[in-house]
């Protein structure tokens, strides 16, 4: 039985610098079938962002591994190799014999994968306009930074191999001035989906933690000879799935007040999911908003339609339960509100 997540996005193409064009979601799909179908849809990556050739680790790297495309949809299947990444395994209780999976593949290096399904329909009212929902699987060392940023480097690398493109009239700011054509570079933006029920979260456990963060600022401004500007100290903490939200309230005073001994000047909270990675969207928030349940950050579904399956750690293709969920999930407006 597995148990998988997904991110709940809304997708939104730009351009750097600002120019006086509209870039569609076409681009994104255009470029990345190109880089897909001449197989050079990779970058390199270190610790945990792209990185440029000048600096790869062939074997840690990710790439587009599968994409299809209908009328209404366009769906990535993401793959990593990762170097760091555990060895998986397999236990058997009665002997209590663990055996752990080896490759005799010299070249091969341990992996994950993860599932992007886009809409191609935009939408058409409120601050949203014109971005596009997205479903993004959650898998651990495949980030929505980390597909956001390689995404948005392949954008680059194509505006750069074919700048004539590319060319459109500068924004000025002031009017009178003349008008100018530059190259620009197509952009890609991930906006999370809201979720503002954080009582709700940390009752169902989709919350997994927290992680207080007391700074205090020691020199501001300019200096002759090397200075601390800033200090932090940061407990993290891990919460067990509980009913009771006062339970949970408890143990922040708690953890509070044990630290009271540090006399810093600011108190920070900073929720972390399930994994204990931190929830992107909340940034840190001050301790005495913490009974807040309007605070916004990304909301997640349980992929249900797998809960049967067994799912492996990475895929070859897209794995079509997957996006039989993430086509219905982007089609259910009651997920987007």
């Amino acid at each position: 039985m597995a148990e998988k997540y997904a991110h709940l996005l809304k997708l939104g193409m730009g351009r750097y610098p600002a120019v006086d064009v509209d870039v569609q979601l076409t681009s994104l799909i255009d470029i990345c079938k190109h880089y897909y179908n001449n197989q050079e849809a990779i970058a390199f990556i270190t610790g945990s962002k792209v990185q440029s050739e000048e600096t790869a680790d062939e074997l840690n790297a990710i790439y587009i591994a599968n994409l299809s495309e209908d009328a209404n949809y366009l769906a990535i299947l993401f793959v990593r190799g990762d170097p760091d990444r555990s060895m998986p395994g397999f236990v058997n209780l009665k002997t209590r014999k663990v055996t752990t999976i080896h490759s005799d593949d010299p070249d091969a290096v341990r992996g994950a994968s993860c599932h992007l399904v886009i809409s191609k329909k935009a939408i058409v009212t409120g601050n949203d306009h014109g971005r596009h929902r997205a479903v993004l699987e959650q898998t651990a060392g495949i980030s929505r930074t980390l597909v956001r940023d390689f995404v948005g480097k392949l954008l680059a690398k194509y505006a750069e191999e074919n700048p004539e493109k590319f060319v459109a009239t500068k924004k000025q700011k002031k009017k009178g001035l003349k008008a100018e054509e530059i190259v620009y570079r197509p952009t890609v933006r991930f906006h999370p989906q809201q979720n503002g029920s954080l009582k709700n979260d940390l009752e169902e456990g989709k919350i997994g933690g927290f992680k207080l963060i007391r700074g205090r600022t020691e020199f501001q401004g300019e200096a002759d000879e090397p200075q601390i500007q800033k200090m932090d100290v940061q407990l993290h903490a891990r919460i067990v799935p509980t009913g009771n939200l006062n339970g949970v309230r408890s143990l922040v005073d708690h953890i509070q007040q044990a630290m009271t001994e540090i006399n810093f000047s600011d108190l920070k909270l900073e929720l972390v999911d399930e994994a204990g990675e931190p929830i992107s969207g909340t940034g840190t928030i001050d301790i005495k908003q913490f009974d807040d349940t309007d605070m916004r950050y990304c909301k997640k579904l349980l992929i249900k339609t797998i809960a049967e399956e067994d799912v492996p750690e990475v895929y070859e293709t897209l794995f079509e339960p997957i996006i039989d969920f993430a086509r219905k999930a982007i089609s259910a407006d009651k997920h987007w509100k």
